[in-house]
C-alpha cells in the first residue's frame, strides 16, 4: 500500500515509517493509512539491526525506544534512553515517534509530555480501524520545521493535556522567545488555582517553600542552558497546604538553539511520606543504643547498625554475609535455638535472654527480640534482630542474690539501699524488727516501720555516707511496733557499681539492746561508788591531817602517808571518771590544730609546775581530725613525763607529719615509763596480781587516740618499741634496760583530710 503525498511543486514524496520489531503492528500502521493519500513504506526491523534504508520519516513503537547506539535507535530516541525524537543534523528536525502502547503506561505518557515530536496513543483507547494511530502518524507525517516552531505551543498543550488525564501528572511548558508560562488543568489542579490565572515564571516560583525558590530557579536556568533536571520541591498551595512535588524539565530545541523549557509535575506527597518515615526509621535505627541486626531468611546478615559493633566488637564488613552463630557463646543448648527458629519461622516473635560472646572472647548477657519481616502475601523474607547488653544488670542481680543468700544467714539485720535510701535487699532479721512482709519493705525506707524521729536520724546518717563516701558508725534507739524500743550500733559503707560509681549503701546492725542496758546500770554505779569514794576519802583525808597537826614523830609520820595514799586514790577515781565518760559518751571528731593544742597543753603545765620547761618543737599547725580530749591526753604525757622523768631532766614535745599521719612526741632524759604502764596502756588486758592501777593515765591517752583513728607508740634510746594501735594489737614492749635510759610516746593521729574514719 503506497500512498503519495503532492509535494509543492505537484509531485510526490516516499515516506518511510519505520515499525520497531512487531509485525503485526506493522500490519496495523499499513491498514491504518490504506485509504490516506500518502506514498509510504512501511519497514519493520528489531531494536539491534541497522536501518536498511535512509533516515525514516516517522518511528512507530510499542514501546519507549531503548538506548543502544545502533542507527535504528538513534533515529528513533536520540542517544539516551526517554530523550523522544532525534534533532536531524541536515534539516534540523527531529524525527517523530508515535508510541503505540496496548495498554496506557505512565511513563510512555511522561515522555509525549515532555516532547513534541512524541506522540502517545494507547491501543485501548483506539478504534476497530485504527483511526487514531492513522491520525497520529498522520499529524507526525505532516509536520515541517516551521510548523513545529509554529505549532509547538499548541502541541504542547495537547500533549500536556493528554498526559494529565492519562497519568495524573500536570504538565507544564516555558518558552523563553515570549517568556510565557503554560499550565495544564492538572497542574493548576495541584496549585489549587483557578485556570483563569495565567501566571508569569516568577509567580510560579513564588508557589514554592521559600528555601526552595533558589532550587527551581537554578533548574530553570540550567534547561535553559541545555541540560535536563528531576527534582523535587516543596509546594504551597493557594489554600495555604504544603504538598511535595516532583519536575522534572528538558530543554526545547529550534534550529539548534534553546527556545524553551517543557516538563512534567506530579504530586508525590504520598508517595513521600513513607520515604519520610523510612528515613527517619533509618535514623532512629542508627542512633539507636541497642545492637540491631537484618537477616535474610537463611539468617545471613544482611544489615547491622553502629551499636551492633559497640556491643558485639565485630565491624559491619565482618558481620555482613555472615550468619548470627560467630555470636554463639556455647552456654546455650540446641534446644534453646530449635525453639528459636521454629518461633520466627512460623512467623511468631521471639524474645528471650540469651547469653553470646564478643569478638574480644568475653561473653554478655543480652535480650533478645527477634521478629520476622513478612511479604505482601504474608511469606517470611528475613528478620531484624534486636539484642540490649544487660550484662551489668544480670552481675549485680547475681551479687545481690549473694548478698542475700549471705545475709539471710546472719541474726544481726542487714540491709542493701539505693541512692534514695530505698531498701532493695532486706535479710530476715530486718524484716522480724520491722514486723512487716519482705514486699512490703523492699522499694521503702525506714520510715515504714520506726518512730519519725530515728528514721530522721538514719536518713541523716545516710546522707551523710553518699556526701563523704566514708563508712560510718554511729548508735540509734529506735521504737519498733512489735519489739518496742530496741538499741543498735550500726556501721553503714557506701557500695559501688563496676564503674567505681556510688550505687547505694550496705548498712550492719547490731541489736545491743541487752549490752546497753548493762552499760547504763555500770555507769550509775560507777557514779555512786565515785560519790561514796569522794566522800569517804575526804572523811579519811580530813582525819588525817588532823593526826598528822597533833602527832609527831612515828605517828605523823602515818598520818603522812595516809594523806598521801588518799590524795592518790582520789587522782586515781578522778582518772577512772575521766576514761568511763569517754567510753560512753559519743563525741565526735573535729578538726583541730595540734599547734595551738601543744602550746596551750604546756603553758599551763609551766605554770603549775613552775621549776619544769618543755621544749617544743613544732612548724606550722598541723591539723588533725581528733576528738576534743586530745587536749587531754597531751597533756597525760607531758605530765607524766614530768613524775617519771624526775627533778634534772629535758621533756621535749616535737610534732611532724609521717605520710599522711600527723605525729606528736613526748620525749624525755628521765628513767623511762614502766613497762607495767606502758602494758596497761596498749588496751585491754588481763588483770593479774602484779597489774594495779598507775597506768590509767596512759589507758586514756589509749582510748583517745583509739576514739581518734589514732594510736600510741613507745619508744626508748635503743629502739625497741611497744605500740598500741586502732586495733588493739601490740608489739613487744621495751625491755627494763632500754627504759632506763629514757622514754619517747609518739601519738599518731590522721590529718584532717585524709579521710580515715574514727575507729
Amino acid at each position: 500500500m503506497n500512498s503519495r503525498a503532492p509535494r509543492d511543486d505537484g509531485s510526490t514524496t516516499l515516506q518511510t515509517i519505520l515499525v520497531r520489531g512487531d509485525e503485526a503492528l506493522a500490519s496495523a500502521v499499513r491498514d491504518a493509512l490504506a485509504d490516506r493519500s500518502r506514498t509510504i513504506d512501511v519497514v519493520v526491523t528489531g531494536d539491534s539491526s541497522p536501518p536498511s534504508r535512509p533516515r525514516p520519516d516517522c518511528v512507530v513503537s510499542r514501546s519507549r525506544p531503548q538506548c543502544g547506539g545502533s542507527a535504528i535507535t538513534e533515529a528513533a530516541v536520540g542517544s539516551a534512553a526517554g530523550d523522544g525524537g532525534t534533532e536531524d543534523a541536515s534539516t534540523d528536525r527531529l524525527t517523530p515517534v508515535v508510541l503505540y502502547p496496548e495498554r496506557p503506561a505512565d511513563d510512555l505518557a511522561r515522555q509525549a509530555a515532555n516532547d513534541a515530536t512524541v506522540r502517545y496513543v494507547p491501543e485501548s483507547i483506539d478504534t476497530d480501524d485504527h483511526g487514531l494511530l492513522a491520525d497520529a502518524i498522520d499529524a507526525s507525517l505532516s509536520a515541517t520545521p516551521a510548523d513545529s516552531d509554529r505549532d509547538r505551543d499548541a502541541a504542547g498543550r495537547d500533549l500536556l493535556e493528554a498526559t494529565a488525564e492519562l497519568a495524573d501528572v500536570g504538565g507544564w511548558a516555558f518558552d523563553a522567545r515570549t517568556e510565557t508560562l503554560t499550565w495544564t488543568a492538572e497542574t493548576y489542579r495541584l496549585h489549587g488555582i483557578d485556570r483563569s490565572f495565567e501566571p508569569t515564571l516568577e509567580q510560579a516560583i513564588e508557589c514554592y517553600h521559600p528555601a526552595d525558590r533558589a532550587a527551581v530557579r537554578t533548574d530553570i536556568e540550567a534547561a535553559l542552558e541545555g541540560e535536563r533536571f528531576d527534582s523535587t520541591y516543596r509546594l504551597v498551595r493557594a489554600d495555604g497546604e504544603m504538598r511535595q512535588v516532583r519536575s522534572r524539565g528538558r530543554p526545547v530545541v529550534a534550529a539548534g538553539e534553546v527556545v524553551g523549557v517543557r516538563g512534567a509535575f506530579q504530586d508525590v506527597t504520598d508517595r513521600k511520606r513513607p520515604e519520610a518515615a523510612a528515613r527517619r526509621f533509618k535514623r532512629a535505627v542508627e542512633a539507636a543504643g541497642h545492637a540491631i541486626f537484618i537477616t535474610d531468611r537463611t539468617g545471613t546478615i544482611e544489615y547491622v547498625n553502629p551499636a551492633f559493633e559497640d556491643v558485639t566488637g565485630y565491624a559491619p564488613e565482618e558481620v555482613i554475609g555472615e550468619d548470627p552463630s560467630l555470636l554463639k557463646s556455647g552456654e546455650m543448648d540446641q534446644a534453646y535455638y530449635a525453639d528459636l527458629w521454629s518461633t520466627i519461622l512460623s512467623g511468631e516473635v521471639w524474645s528471650e535472654p540469651i547469653l553470646n560472646e564478643r569478638k574480644s572472647g568475653e561473653h554478655y548477657h543480652a535480650s533478645e527480640t527477634i521478629a520476622p519481616i513478612t511479604g505482601d502475601d504474608g511469606t517470611v523474607e528475613g528478620f531484624v534482630a534486636i539484642q540490649t547488653d544487660i550484662t551489668e544488670q544480670v552481675h549485680t542481680r547475681e551479687r545481690l542474690e549473694t548478698f542475700r543468700e549471705i545475709a539471710n544467714r546472719l541474726e544481726d539485720p542487714i540491709m542493701l539501699q539505693d541512692c534514695d535510701g530505698n531498701f532493695e535487699v532486706v535479710n530476715d532479721a530486718v524484716v522480724e524488727y520491722a514486723g512487716l512482709p519482705r514486699s512490703d519493705l523492699i522499694g521503702d525506707d525506714e520510715f515504714a516501720f520506726m518512730d519519725p524521729t530515728t528514721a530522721r536520724a538514719v536518713d541523716d546518717r545516710k546522707r551523710e555516707v553518699l556526701e563523704s563516701e566514708r563508712s560510718i558508725d554511729y548508735e540509734i534507739t529506735p521504737t519498733f511496733p512489735t519489739k518496742g524500743q530496741r538499741s543498735f550500733v550500726t556501721t553503714r559503707y557506701p557500695l559501688y557499681d563496676e564503674d567505681d560509681e556510688i550505687d547505694g549503701m550496705v548498712a550492719i546492725c547490731r541489736d545491743i539492746t541487752d549490752r546497753a542496758e548493762r552499760e547504763h546500770q555500770l555507769r550509775v554505779l560507777d557514779r555512786i561508788l565515785r560519790h561514796n569514794l569522794y566522800n569517804k576519802m575526804n572523811l579519811i583525808l580530813g582525819h588525817a591531817e588532823l593526826l598528822e597537826d597533833r602527832t609527831s614523830g612515828e605517828a605523823r609520820h602515818s598520818a603522812q602517808q595516809i594523806r598521801s595514799a588518799g590524795a592518790d586514790l582520789v587522782e586515781l577515781a578522778d582518772k577512772e571518771r575521766r576514761i568511763v565518760d569517754l567510753l560512753t559518751d559519743e563525741t565526735e571528731c573535729q578538726d583541730l590544730s595540734l599547734q595551738s593544742v601543744v602550746e596551750d597543753v604546756v603553758a599551763d603545765l609551766e605554770a603549775e609546775y613552775p621549776d619544769r620547761e618543755v621544749a617544743v618543737e613544732c612548724s606550722e599547725p598541723f591539723v588533725v581530725s581528733a576528738i576534743p580530749e586530745i587536749r587531754d591526753a597531751i597533756a597525760e604525757l607531758v605530765e607524766n613525763a614530768f613524775i617519771h622523768a624526775g627533778d634534772d631532766v629535758d621533756v621535749t614535745v616535737r610534732v611532724g607529719r609521717e605520710d599522711d599521719r600527723v605525729v606528736v612526741t613526748v620525749s624525755d632524759t628521765g628513767s623511762g615509763i614502766p613497762e607495767m604502764e606502758q602494758r596497761a596502756a596498749q588496751g585491754p588486758g588481763d588483770i593479774t596480781p602484779l597489774f594495779h592501777g598507775s597506768g590509767l593515765g596512759l589507758q586514756f591517752v589509749y582510748h583517745v587516740a583509739k576514739r581518734s583513728n589514732g594510736s600510741v607508740r613507745f619508744e626508748s634510746p635503743g629502739g625497741v618499741d611497744a605500740a598500741a594501735g586502732d586495733d588493739g594489737d601490740t608489739v613487744d614492749a621495751a625491755d627494763d634496760a632500754a627504759a632506763a635510759t629514757g622514754g619517747v610516746v609518739s601519738l599518731s593521729l590522721p590529718t584532717a583530710d585524709s579521710g580515715d574514719d574514727p575507729a
